[in-house]
């Protein structure tokens, strides 16, 4: 499988701040892979070193055989590149096609391949009723939409871009996921992606690479990053228990790891939840002791928490 990009030992810092440590990362063509972290943790910092749009202070970074340092100019013409500043980057008393045209022209396309695009891209967003809407006019989700097909106009075959379902309502973001992983699948085209929601890190990542104070300690799929923790539910006892009471839960037999996720809860990791439910129960009923009860499947959470070691923040569900 051929490499797209391969990030080694990246370093950022703005003056005493380190905001990027020591990061690497591989890029493989045909794939999604996803920045999962807290906010402050790097990702966006990051992504705009292999965008070409910040400085990296050390290591070393290839994208397509081509060094970042040595040939920026040329690798400008391989990414697409969608930040969080939808409402600052179109043109807003332009029309969406008008824009479109402007920003095809600056990347070199003719008329005819701008125009072959655009129909092609707004044929895959189901965006036709708003091509000659003003920029300005248009929704929040649409700007985004915009701006995502921007991106793509010039058929590269890389896109970066940083929380790109941010903000959106369920029905645009759903639309946006569907067709990132079809150009993917279908095109054989490579995404890397930030974000800090779950579910559609979950949901479209082929790997996910876990950022934690401007560091990559861990990449892997999401299956791999969860099946690390070797419970695959949490039964969860609100955290009032006496001390020989939580010794007895955490020696039973079901129970393969203990961990604190949330405030006020103990996170008892099993591989059968029945089995594990009904011990904790059991235990809890002897020693008569009444407590909240609930129970969840292993997340990405979880397996940041198991890999990284602590939660400053937490991430969306």
């Amino acid at each position: 499988m051929t490499t797209y990009l391969q990030a080694e030992h990246v370093q950022k810092r703005y003056g005493s701040t380190v905001a990027v440590q020591d990061a690497s990362l591989e890029l493989r063509q045909g794939e999604i892979v996803a920045l999962l972290g807290p906010n402050g943790a790097g990702k966006t910092t990051f992504i705009k070193i292999l965008a070409t749009l910040l400085t990296k202070d050390g290591g070393h970074v290839e994208i397509l055989g081509y060094d970042l340092d040595r040939h920026p100019e040329q690798i400008r013409h391989l990414f697409g590149y969608v930040g969080q500043d939808t409402e600052r980057s179109a043109y807003a008393r332009l029309t969406v096609v008008e824009n479109l045209r402007f920003f095809g022209r600056l990347r070199g396309l003719s008329g005819k391949q701008i125009d072959g695009q655009v129909d092609k891209l707004a044929a895959a967003f189901d965006f036709y009723p708003n091509l000659d809407k003003l920029f300005v006019t248009l929704s929040g989700g649409q700007k985004q939409t915009v701006v995502i097909m921007r991106a793509f106009l010039h058929d590269p075959p890389l896109v970066y871009l940083d929380e790109p379902t941010k903000g959106l309502d369920p029905i645009v973001a759903r639309r946006i996921r569907s067709f990132l992983k079809r150009f993917v699948s279908e095109e054989g085209k490579s995404l890397l992606l930030t974000s800090h929601i779950l579910p559609e890190v979950d949901e479209m990542a082929n790997r996910v690479a876990l950022i934690h104070r401007g560091s990559i300690p861990i990449a892997g799929t999401p299956a791999e990053l969860k099946a690390a923790l070797g419970a695959t539910e949490f039964v969860e006892i609100e955290d009032h228990l006496p001390a020989d009471t939580l010794d007895k839960l955490q020696k039973l037999e079901p129970i393969l790891c203990t961990v604190q996720r949330d405030p006020g809860w103990i996170s008892f990791g099993v591989s059968d939840p029945m089995a594990g439910a009904e011990a904790i129960i059991r235990t809890l009923r002897l020693d008569h002791i009444q407590a909240g009860f609930r129970h969840h499947t292993v997340t990405l959470e979880d397996a940041f928490l198991h890999h990284i070691g602590e939660l400053t923040e937490k991430f969306d569900a």
